[in-house]
């Protein structure tokens, strides 16, 4: 009797950690489908309230990866880096994808190093995902302006998979925008400045500025002249105009050096922008 007690017992545990796990099942379907409708408070709450405990290596992988997403597609990079993470090699096509998309978390929040060694450790699964991690680390290169490395991984761009050689294509122009980005220097800048008001925001590109400097410079110039030969150098006007015209001297000259920091800084945001893009659009091609 004690026997048959015992394999009755383990039938119904058997039965219950089925109907478990076809319910978990039911509900990370259910969750994906919310995900699928932009629903990410309601795929949250499906997601929050599974019991993990009970889950299969699968289906944990599973969870994690719907996790990653949705917090990849709230811009909560860190939340989606975490989870993405935690998919494990049970699961072999979630991994990939889930490695992929953690490395491109990491270099959208400026972490290249990271995001290179978590690509440099994956080895593909086919010729692809070889392209495609081909390509990521040369986008990386790119973001970190290792040219040269960038060099040694652009002789393996081919147009194999029509997915990913557009991409290719783009980086190579990024490329040549960058090698050939002309590197002004605050210094002259400010030297420019210095001799003459407004041309060293002329040479950092912002010509109707300085032309307005120049303008402005010359007028107040004229008139603390003016207020000194006419008035002296103890009267109200020279003093005064001679304030106003040292305080834009000296501030055309500080302006100039933020001018050529400021373009510099806004043409690496804008070339990086275009370069995570063009990481981007062939992870979403090559995984959905």
């Amino acid at each position: 009797m004690l026997i048959w007690r015992l394999i009755f017992l383990f039938l119904l545990v058997g039965i219950d950690l089925t109907l478990q796990g076809q319910s978990i099942s039911h509900e990370l379907k259910f969750a994906r489908y919310l995900l699928g409708k932009s629903n990410y408070e309601e795929s949250t709450y499906v997601l929050k309230n599974i019991d993990s405990l009970h889950a299969s290596a699968e289906q944990r992988d599973s969870l994690h990866y719907l996790l990653g997403n949705l917090y990849y597609n709230q811009k909560n990079l860190r939340a989606s880096i975490r989870n993405f993470d935690l998919v494990s090699s049970f699961s072999p096509r979630l991994r990939s994808e889930a490695i992929f998309f953690s490395s491109f978390n990491h270099a959208y929040e400026k972490h290249y190093s990271i995001a290179r060694r978590k690509l440099l450790n994956y080895s593909p699964r086919d010729s692809t995902e070889s392209q495609l991690r081909n390509l990521e680390l040369a986008g990386v290169s790119l973001l970190q302006r290792d040219l040269k490395t960038y060099d040694s991984l652009a002789v393996f761009f081919k147009p194999v998979n029509y997915a990913i050689d557009l991409q290719e294509k783009k980086m190579q122009e990024h490329f040549a925008r960058i090698s050939h980005q002309k590197k002004k220097s605050p210094v002259v800048a400010a030297a420019l400045s210095t001799i003459l008001p407004g041309a060293g925001k002329f040479y950092a590109g912002n010509k109707g500025q300085a032309v307005y400097t120049l303008l402005i410079s010359a007028v107040l110039g004229l008139q603390t002249l003016e207020g000194y030969h006419k008035d002296g150098p103890n009267s109200f006007r020279f003093i005064a105009y001679g304030t106003l015209f040292t305080s834009l001297y000296i501030g055309t000259i500080w302006g100039s050096t933020f001018t050529v920091k400021m373009k510099r800084d806004q043409l690496n945001e804008t070339i990086n922008d275009q370069i995570l893009f063009d990481m981007h659009i062939p992870l979403r091609t090559v995984f959905h």
